[in-house]
């Protein structure tokens, strides 16, 4: 499986994969001939373990409708937060490896999605540019 696979299947980041396996919490998994990681049967195993000594996380139900958008920066966490004025609201996701995105939206789009404390949600990113500063 990709790392993409599993992270969606076990409802964690990318970005925890990595950490986990850079702190020895995990043994790195297998490279393919491009050297990208091929996660086995087994290191799902061992990874769904893991993540049962920190509580039992429930992995997200798949959303069949973005399976066809260009955006590729899909993250999917819990609604933690909807703090709202008349027109906008912010809305704070809370990531499965416990980082938290923020996103302002309108008041009408947070009734229209149902967005409210507990429920699952998936912020789509698609942008043009990254900026980078020190």
């Amino acid at each position: 499986m990709t790392r993409t696979q599993v992270c969606q299947l076990l409802g964690v980041a990318p970005k925890s994969l990595y950490l986990w396996e850079r702190s020895g919490k995990i043994r790195p998994p297998k490279r393919d001939a491009r050297g990208w990681r091929s996660y086995t049967q087994a290191d799902v195993v061992a990874l769904r373990a893991l993540l049962g000594k920190g509580g039992e996380r429930k992995a997200p139900r798949q959303t069949q409708a973005l399976d066809g958008l260009s955006a590729r920066n899909q993250l999917r966490g819990t609604v933690i937060a909807v703090r709202g004025g008349d027109v906008l609201s912010e809305v704070v996701l809370r990531l499965g490896d416990g980082q938290e995105i923020t996103a302002v939206i309108t008041r009408r789009s947070v009734e229209q999605l149902g967005l409210k404390r507990g429920r699952e949600a998936v912020a789509v990113i698609k942008s043009t540019e990254v900026m980078l500063f020190r």
